[in-house]
């Protein structure tokens, strides 16, 4: 080798350990930072965390309590302990599936006791007086609550039936509608990633020409979820993202040093999640900054937004380029996922 290609092996090296050094330095400069803030950090998440109680908004509407576990697998086991077909058909399907139960939880609701009296002798009269075996006398019970304007309003939620000429064990007929039970459940996400659960729930008697549609409240006495601590980490053979990235590069564009922005795909990674890597590998892209253009290898890179509490998702890695006309660069790229 000449002593112009020594010397070249020996820049890139030099610039390689700047860089690194540059690194090691701002890591450093960034660990007071996470010291200075960790206390505001610790009153944030315990914030945070009592911000996942239980919550009555309305006797209808609640935020659930969230408790954050490592595991459910004694909640799952109660699940197969009430030897439930419905129970059991849904823990066979996500079993076959593949699937893991990361959120589970309970809300209990009642009706308040409070049902019109049956004041009224009929509210439908058929023969009466006559002595006809099928004289009947017909009544709704009725469920009497409020809307949110102070209005009464009463939907029935059963039905009773008295044939005053039949005889004493064929008197009466009674019943309930079909009432329609809704729960509708709203998650979000907070900023540590856990999840809080409301809900509502009323019942409607659709059954009933006078109160279809009417939405009747229901009050919620508790509403309680457990949701999976997800730490463990691992290997994601599948995970692409698309990136954008600045490339720091030594080669052989004119003997300098560039500064070259690009797109690029990385295919794998490790980390909580997907979307939450802690390293990511096989990352191929294009660069180009009008003078220099060049397709890139990056084997793997490692987010350094794991230490510097201002950068998020920011990975740092080293690649290789090839230009097309046929020069080679390698240096240290920083890429950014969308």
């Amino acid at each position: 080798m000449t002593i112009k290609t020594y010397y070249s092996i020996a820049k890139a090296v030099m610039f390689g350990l700047i860089i690194l050094a540059m690194i090691g330095a701002g890591l450093k400069g960034y660990a007071w930072i996470n010291m200075k803030f960790a206390h505001q950090e610790a009153i944030h998440k315990a914030e945070l965390e009592a911000d996942r109680q239980y919550k009555q908004y309305s006797d209808n509407l609640a935020r659930a309590h969230t408790e954050v576990v490592n595991s459910l697998k004694s909640e799952i086991e109660d699940l197969r302990k009430r030897n439930s077909t419905a129970i059991n058909e849904m823990l066979a399907d996500i079993k076959d599936r593949n699937e893991k139960i990361t959120n589970m939880g309970e809300t209990i609701s009642k009706l308040n006791e409070n049902v019109r009296d049956l004041r009224v002798k009929s509210d439908h009269k058929y023969k009466e007086g006559t002595g006809d075996y099928d004289e009947q006398y017909f009544k709704k019970v009725m469920y009497r609550t409020k809307d949110e304007d102070g209005n009464v309003i009463e939907v029935p939620i059963a039905w009773t039936i008295y044939y005053p000429n039949r005889e004493p064990d064929k008197q009466w007929k009674t019943g309930v509608y079909p009432l329609e039970y809704h729960s509708r459940v709203i998650q979000s996400e907070q900023e540590d990633g856990q999840i809080n659960t409301r809900t509502e729930v009323h019942f409607e008697n659709n059954k009933d020409k006078a109160s279809r549609g009417v939405e009747v409240p229901v009050k919620i006495t508790s509403s309680e979820f457990k949701q999976l601590r997800k730490e463990n980490k691992e290997f994601y053979l599948w995970a692409p993202h698309i990136n954008f990235n600045i490339d720091f590069g030594i080669g052989n564009f004119d003997g300098g040093n560039t500064i070259v922005p690009g797109i690029s795909v990385s295919m794998s990674g490790y980390g909580r999640t997907k979307n939450d890597l802690d390293w990511k590998f096989v990352e191929l892209g294009l660069s180009s900054n009008g003078d220099y253009t060049y397709f890139k290898f990056m084997p793997f890179s490692y987010n350094i937004g794991n230490f510097v509490p201002l950068v998020s998702n920011t990975f740092i890695g080293p690649f290789v380029g090839f230009s097309t006309g046929g020069e080679t660069t390698f240096g240290i790229g920083l890429s950014i996922p969308f």
